[in-house]
């Protein structure tokens, strides 16, 4: 076919609405540069083509664009969820250190193939690490978005079966499914799948799962970004450590983070009177997800009351109902502690 009948197949082809068509005689146009040496070109164009389903067509579902997910054998539920984002950076408020190193994981993974040609690999393995509440996930999702890649959440309710033995072959039909295109995966909760083998609490067969997780992401490619995420990383195996390209801890915010967060929640809707400074500097023990719900809880209030700006009473009122949350969390949790000891004695 030469390069006119192409062009005329692919524009009438959209003209039609006729998705399947369109997505063919791209696939023809991207293997085309691929044979002419273009593989820049030809990487583009299939992340283009890959990453859009909604410009694809409309309202198409995500599971109706790619080939059908893999499911549990027994209950039938999908092992994977495939969404998409347009976030930016701006979106996450996270330590600078950590910020710069996603920086070097995005420049290396745009420009994969100039790191093949001398022999060398992009950083496609990160672990997340550090309390909840931190930003792992949406930093997930924004790194998923700046790199125009679909997200492929890992359902662990789905993948752990009551069959330890089918668990691991659910992970073998994520790491099958994956390998078939570009993806930026997440496996939240990870240590409950990469457990330490030396534990003297877990059995042979929990031992044998993390040695077939473990074998799985040794074989997985590097097409695709492959992000571990957990908040009790004192409970993962040794050797699964040293499986990553780049290990990031997510802390508690500190106090100029707080600021920064404060003002991102807050930069949609019109506020006075709030001391910044000092707001921050009283949730010293706070979390990102504790700022958001704050300042969301605020704002909250000033619409239910049809005004149109935030005052600093607002935001009080707001952070002292956080404080009381916390105090009841603290409460119950000294009160577990409490039973837990009395039947220990």
């Amino acid at each position: 076919m030469t390069r006119g009948d192409i062009l005329r197949k692919l524009f009438k082809s959209f003209s039609q609405n006729n998705r399947e068509d369109f997505y063919a005689v791209a696939m023809e146009i991207i293997q085309e540069e691929r044979d002419k040496n273009h593989l820049l070109l030809a990487k583009d164009l299939e992340t283009i083509l890959q990453v859009s389903p909604q410009k694809k067509a409309s309202n198409t579902p995500v599971y109706n664009v790619y080939n059908d997910v893999p499911k549990d054998k027994d209950t039938g539920f999908p092992l994977i969820d495939i969404k998409q984002y347009e976030l930016t950076w701006d979106r996450v408020v996270i330590a600078e250190d950590n910020f710069k190193t996603l920086e070097k994981i995005v420049l290396e993974n745009r420009k994969k193939d100039i790191l093949r040609t001398h022999g060398l690999k992009p950083s496609s393995k990160l672990l997340f690490c550090g309390p909840p509440g931190c930003g792992k996930t949406l930093t997930a999702q924004v790194l998923s978005s700046v790199l125009s890649l679909p997200l492929v959440y890992v359902n662990l309710p789905s993948v752990v079966s009551s069959y330890l033995g089918e668990t691991a072959v659910n992970l073998k039909k994520i790491f099958d499914y994956i390998q078939t295109g570009e993806w930026v995966i997440l496996f939240d909760e990870f240590d409950a799948l990469g457990k330490d083998r030396d534990s003297h609490n877990e059995h042979g067969e929990i031992k044998r799962l993390v040695n077939s997780l473990i074998q799985l992401i040794d074989k997985s490619n590097d097409n695709s970004i492959f992000i571990a995420a957990t908040n009790y990383e004192s409970l993962l195996d040794t050797a699964i450590w040293r499986r990553f390209d780049e290990i990031l801890y997510f802390a508690k915010p500190d106090l100029h983070l707080r600021r920064k967060l404060l003002e991102a929640k807050l930069i949609s809707i019109r506020h006075r009177d709030i001391e910044m400074e000092q707001i921050a500097y009283r949730l010293e023990n706070a979390t990102g997800a504790d700022i958001e719900r704050i300042c969301s809880d605020a704002i909250k209030s000033v619409i239910l009351r049809s005004d149109a700006v935030l005052t600093a009473s607002d935001l009080e009122a707001a952070l002292q109902r956080h404080l009381e949350r916390i105090r009841i969390i603290e409460y119950s949790r000294e009160s577990i502690k409490t039973i837990a000891e009395h039947q220990d004695e």
